[in-house]
């Protein structure tokens, strides 16, 4: 039991670090690349998204 509860602790942990290790890189990607870096992370950036918001939900 005590066992279950250090791994589950260690797991909550691990998943932590990913998070921030994963923030840190959008992060020094925008630093780097300023908002080009939106490229990075979503598709179809340049598209017409913002226009056509909401009309596929039904």
């Amino acid at each position: 039991m005590v066992q279950e509860k250090q791994s589950e602790r260690q797991q909550r942990l691990d998943n932590f670090l990913q998070a921030v290790e994963a923030a840190q890189k959008v992060q020094n990607d925008i630093m780097k690349y300023g908002l080009e870096a939106a490229h990075l992370y979503c598709d179809d950036v340049d598209g017409d998204w913002l226009e056509t918001w909401g009309q596929d939900e039904t």
